[in-house]
């Protein structure tokens, strides 16, 4: 079966924000309850995507670089 990258990203971001309502969910019942339940809190790795920065944003918030290797530029000789 095919999956295309851009529907593996949205299922990415699909599981992340089920992810993050489940932890918001726990803490509103710690809060209503008043009882500790403790849950681990996924590291967020949201990479959002715009014209200005295509590889997404830093913490700093300044555009990310690609990842990898530069890519090989041919010089022509005129």
């Amino acid at each position: 079966m095919f999956i295309s990258s851009y529907e593996k990203e949205q299922m990415r971001i699909s599981i992340r924000t089920l992810q993050a309502q489940v932890v918001h969910l726990f803490d509103e019942i710690n809060k209503l309850k008043g009882d500790k339940v403790t849950v681990q809190k996924p590291a967020p790795k949201f990479i959002f995507r715009t014209e200005e920065a295509p590889w997404g944003y830093k913490k700093d918030g300044t555009p990310r670089k690609r990842s990898g290797r530069p890519p090989q530029v041919m010089e022509i000789a005129s």
